[in-house]
């Protein structure tokens, strides 16, 4: 299983979504000013492939 942290940013402009895939664990930061969550989700999974399908653990953190 994954754990996949999510937490709001705000980002540079044009970069709606960053992630870090630490294996075990991926570390999502999106900004809602030029993205939601859910589409933020989506990038991250079509980039980390094994999400897809996969079992993981969505957790929101507050920074």
């Amino acid at each position: 299983m994954t754990d996949v942290h999510v937490e709001s940013a705000e980002l540079d402009d044009g970069v709606e979504v960053m992630f870090s895939d630490f294996g075990s664990r991926v570390r999502v930061a999106y900004d809602p000013r030029q993205t939601t969550e859910a589409a933020a989700l989506v990038e991250v999974c079509l980039r980390v492939p094994r999400l897809i399908g996969g079992s993981f653990r969505l957790l929101h953190t507050t920074p």
